[in-house]
């Protein structure tokens, strides 16, 4: 699962999904007004505009009087001189922030929860809302310390959930932790397995391993 997150600032005009959705990756999520983002950006390509004239006002003269443009460090010391590159810093951040006015999916999932609504100011970092993977999912399953060198990564394994005890999900043990837990004595393997149309995240359930 992931908490999306917003990039940007501005007021909400519009919530494109809803709590319980299926939404593809790239899919709108939430509109920020992108006017006031254009007019930053427009604002910040001018400041890179005048910054330029200051440029050419401090380098051209010298050119003039040695018949040589400006190179090297001299040429540097009057970039700095004239904010050209603080200029093109900020335009480019203005320009990646217009860029997040659309909030997207970043995968195939179900929206488990939307925290905005339409009229309210956002700010960047703020929480959009949690998206869920219901077909690519991670379990931690607890494995005794005597039974660890038995498993391997790569090695079945059968999930079965309380809830449907009769539809186990086939996965596969992708990694197996290098830690043991000296209260319980159970090492960690990580299970990947698809939801099956069964697990769901927070879930616990029962794990049989290939040995």
């Amino acid at each position: 699962l992931a908490m999306l997150k917003s990039e940007t600032q501005g007021t909400i005009i519009a919530v494109l999904a809803r709590p319980g959705e299926r939404v593809r990756q790239g899919q709108p999520i939430v509109q920020v007004d992108p006017r006031p983002l254009d007019l930053a950006v427009q604002e910040a390509t001018a400041r890179v505009e005048e910054a330029r004239l200051r440029l050419l006002d401090n380098t051209v003269p010298d050119s003039i009087v040695t018949g040589r443009a400006l190179t090297g460090e001299r040429l540097r010391n009057a970039e700095i001189r004239s904010g050209i590159d603080a200029a093109r810093v900020t335009l480019e951040q203005r320009k990646y922030e217009r860029e997040r006015a659309t909030i997207i999916a970043p995968f195939d999932g179900v929206m488990d929860d939307i925290k905005v609504a339409v009229g309210e100011r956002l700010s960047t970092g703020q929480d959009i809302g949690r998206i869920v993977d219901l077909d690519h999912l991670r379990i931690d399953a607890a494995v005794l310390e005597h039974d660890l060198p038995l498993i391997r990564v790569g090695g079945q394994a059968v999930v079965t959930a309380p809830a449907a005890p009769d539809h186990p999900v086939i996965g596969s043990i992708a990694a197996i932790l290098p830690i043991v837990d000296s209260a319980t004595r159970a090492g960690r393997a990580v299970i990947r397995t698809g939801g099956g149309g069964v697990l769901r995240p927070g879930m616990y359930a029962d794990v049989r391993l290939e040995a």
